[in-house]
């Protein structure tokens, strides 16, 4: 027994240090076969140093599958590229790609040559509120001046903003097609091309017409400031006396100048299209998402199917949160800058007009602005109504299908206010146009009354004198 237990201890003891030494060897191998791991990938990187690695190798990968891939010509990428082609022409978002397959190609850069040509009209805007600025010091406040300073400082905030927004677009776009892929099974608009140039060319036409009539107008009053008719376009010129105030008439000037004016015009219209553009594409996704609920009003379904309704409705306002968040600034700028001049517009109609061509032609500019407010007004004010519309078909579910992902998503649709706003100050709503339009016609009104106050019939030859006084 002795012997036993004497032996198997020191049995036990050689067994373990043999086991130490398997250990200690199995460790010394393993150094020496990650030692030679390490000398062959050091080896591999040096020969291979440019190679990325293999999650860098599929990222790459998967840019390249998504750049091949073509989106469909009613997508949005595809279908705005004719009214961002617009939009370059007059100088705003200067993003690069616009015209190619898919979003993947958007890209901002600060040297191109779309990019130069905004800052060259921005520079042009600094220049001309910087003369406002220095007539309004040298010939004190009038209405005309505080006109003159809100058009062109506006458009200086215009040009400055869209470069802001021309480096968030490839996102945002990223967003939408994203969108667009998780609903991919409800197709794309039918005929979202079609609109959106259709769109475009009726601002086109109407904003041609616009500038127009405002040169038909100018001139008309020349007209009666020109002596023999050949110094007409030196006298219609003239009515930017802020300019021609610090420099001499030259015509070169002169028609640089009106280069500009046609720009900006045709910019603010530009402005309005996009907002009107996106709000459309934004609502008929919630067209869509609408029509397949209506389909199944009062059917007993399973709790998937709303909950992927619901999840699709959840990607639907979280996009709207992010135009929201991106197009704010534009529809604060945009309804400021119409709603000024549409009460700029009721104070030029109490001024007597120096023939009926002249009042036609404010008719139409007057008619216009405020047909152009009322549009983007009602199709920014589409968006909430849409995302309203899931509430009665939920509202209208079965008891024996009632469950959560139904309670969920009629809570969603309930709470969440899905509209665009102005920088959070408002939100374009139904209710948001009639208060718009009584603040207007309250506006009228009090112009009315002061003009009722006014004393006299103003006299034709003495108004004309007047204004051509101020050319001279």
């Amino acid at each position: 027994m002795s012997d036993e237990n004497t032996f198997r201890p020191k049995d036990r003891n050689f067994i373990e240090s043999g086991y130490k030494q398997q250990l200690k060897q199995s460790s010394l191998t393993d150094l020496l076969v990650h030692s030679n791991y390490n000398t062959l990938s050091l080896r591999e990187n040096k020969r291979n140093i440019d190679e990325p690695v293999n999650y860098v190798r599929i990222k790459a990968l998967e840019e390249s599958i998504r750049r091949d891939i073509i989106s469909d010509k009613n997508s949005l990428h595809r279908a705005i590229t004719p009214l961002l082609i617009l939009m370059q022409m007059s100088g705003l978002l200067p993003v690069q790609g616009i015209r190619r397959q898919n979003t993947s190609y958007l890209v901002f850069n600060w040297f191109s040559w779309i990019l130069a040509y905004s800052i060259i009209l921005v520079g042009s805007s600094v220049l001309m509120v910087s003369l406002v600025v220095c007539n309004l010091y040298s010939n004190g406040l009038s209405y005309e001046v505080i006109g003159d300073l809100l058009f062109h400082g506006g458009t200086l905030i215009m040009y400055t903003l869209f470069i802001h927004l021309a480096r968030e677009w490839p996102k945002v776009m990223e967003k939408w097609e994203l969108m667009e892929r998780e609903m991919k099974q409800y197709g794309y608009p039918s005929n979202m091309a079609f609109r959106i140039k259709m769109f475009s060319c009726i601002i086109l036409i109407l904003s041609t017409i616009e500038h127009l009539a405002s040169i038909l107008t100018g001139v008309l009053k020349a007209i009666h400031c020109s002596s023999d008719g050949l110094d007409i376009f030196k006298h219609y010129i003239f009515t930017w006396k802020t300019f021609f105030t610090y420099i001499n008439y030259s015509f070169a000037v002169a028609v640089i100048l009106k280069f500009f004016d046609c720009l900006y015009s045709f910019a603010w219209n530009f402005i309005d299209l996009l907002i009107i553009i996106l709000a459309c594409a934004l609502t008929d996704k919630f067209k869509q998402l609408n029509q397949k609920l209506a389909s199944v009003r009062g059917k007993v379904l399973p709790s998937v199917y709303w909950r992927k309704s619901r999840e699709t409705y959840n990607i639907l306002a979280s996009l709207t949160h992010d135009f929201d968040e991106f197009l704010s600034p534009v529809i604060l700028l945009s309804f400021g800058h119409n709603l000024y001049f549409i009460c700029y517009q009721l104070l030029n109609s109490l001024k007597p007009m120096l023939s009926p061509w002249e009042a036609l032609c404010f008719a139409f500019l007057f008619t216009y602005l405020v047909g152009r407010t009322c549009v983007v007004s009602l199709y920014v004010a589409s968006i909430n109504d849409q995302s309203k519309k899931p509430k009665a078909v939920l509202f209208s579910v079965p008891a024996e299908c009632y469950g959560v992902e139904v309670e969920r998503f009629l809570m969603q649709v309930m709470s969440d206010e899905l509209s665009f706003t102005g920088c959070n100050f408002f939100s374009v709503t139904r209710t948001f146009m009639l208060t718009v339009a009584g603040t207007i016609v309250t506006y009228e009104i009090v112009l009315i009354q002061f003009n009722n106050v006014a004393s006299g019939v103003p006299n034709q030859n003495n108004t004309i004198t007047n204004y051509c006084s101020k050319l001279l």
